[in-house]
């Protein structure tokens, strides 16, 4: 572990509730993130620019696009923990960076040597086979190699800065409407969204034909009239927000009803609600595997892929 992130977690977390973190606190052990050398472009378009997003990752599963995810460290990736429904061997998993396509040629040797296997895969001590605490960390089996198009992005230690902005951006590989897979070359889709309060998601969410509450360690994002979105196969991927000249992850891409139906914005995990838990497990290394009663428990929960996620 380093020196400085052990004297960090030291004094921050004991017995007792752990101490509340400063974003120079969060940034000092993870080191420099959030920066981008690609300028933003128009808003409302829908095809991303190589390195705009250079934190955004796809999450393979035997080589296939599974879910999206996002670069936090050389070592670590986000992502959600719905993603693994089954059994989480990482010998199945890599994560592939740097790229704008889901679907990089075989001939792409840039592809190639930016696809990295995972090590080990944790998910939330919280998480119990469905939303809430839907966040995993991936351990690479090899530090990434940073490039104009593959760098980290921030977390935050709290929201609260982020609260009713309506700039902030949602990327992924998912389908492009309900029903509607994204069409070939397969090109990372962006899309810009707002914050939407608690109180407000509740009471959109208590609209007749699907009600539910917003609890926990979900926020949402979207727009109230509906037409932006996540959807099936954004799961894992960055909601981000700038502040400052700095880029931050603030959500994980979880669950919702539909894609980009009105009253019914996206759901994604509030990164800062498990800071601790990452800060922890990044400097440990990684907590031990799953035992099998976990693995068991896991397996037997009954899943309804669109309410519970989005893969």
């Amino acid at each position: 572990m380093f020196p400085l992130l052990t004297a960090l977690l030291l004094s921050r977390v004991g017995p007792g509730k752990p101490a509340p973190l400063s974003e120079g606190a969060v940034e000092a052990m993870l080191g420099s993130c959030g920066h981008r050398t690609v300028p933003a472009r128009v808003v409302g378009g829908e095809d991303a620019e190589l390195g705009r997003w250079p934190w955004q990752a796809s999450l393979r599963q035997w080589g296939s696009h599974i879910c999206g995810a996002s670069l936090l460290s050389r070592r670590w990736v986000l992502t959600a923990a719905h993603c693994f429904k089954s059994v989480p061997y990482p010998y199945e998993w890599t994560v592939q960076f740097g790229e704008l396509t889901a679907e990089p040629s075989l001939w792409n040797m840039h592809a190639y040597y930016n696809r990295y296997r995972v090590d080990k895969i944790f998910l939330s001590p919280k998480y119990l086979g469905e939303v809430p605490y839907d966040i995993a960390l991936l351990r690479l089996s090899s530090p990434v190699t940073y490039t104009k198009y593959i760098q980290p992005v921030c977390i935050p230690a709290s929201i609260s800065k982020f609260e009713n902005r309506t700039d902030c951006w949602v990327t992924g590989w998912g389908d492009v409407a309900e029903d509607k897979s994204l069409p070939n070359p397969y090109t990372l889709q962006e899309v810009q969204v707002s914050i939407i309060n608690r109180s407000t998601c509740n009471d959109l969410f208590q609209k007749p034909d699907f009600r539910t509450d917003i609890w926990g360690d979900m926020v949402c994002a979207g727009d109230v009239t509906g037409g932006k979105d996540a959807c099936l196969g954004d799961s894992g991927g960055p909601l981000v927000c700038d502040l400052d000249g700095l880029w931050y992850q603030i959500g994980i891409v979880s669950w919702g009803v539909g894609c980009g139906r009105p009253n019914r914005p996206g759901v994604y995990t509030n990164i800062s609600q498990h800071i601790h838990w990452i800060l922890k497990t990044v400097a440990s290394g990684g907590s031990p595997r799953l035992d099998l009663p976990r693995l068991l428990l896991l397996l037997t929960v009954p899943w309804a892929p669109r309410l519970v996620g989005l893969i």
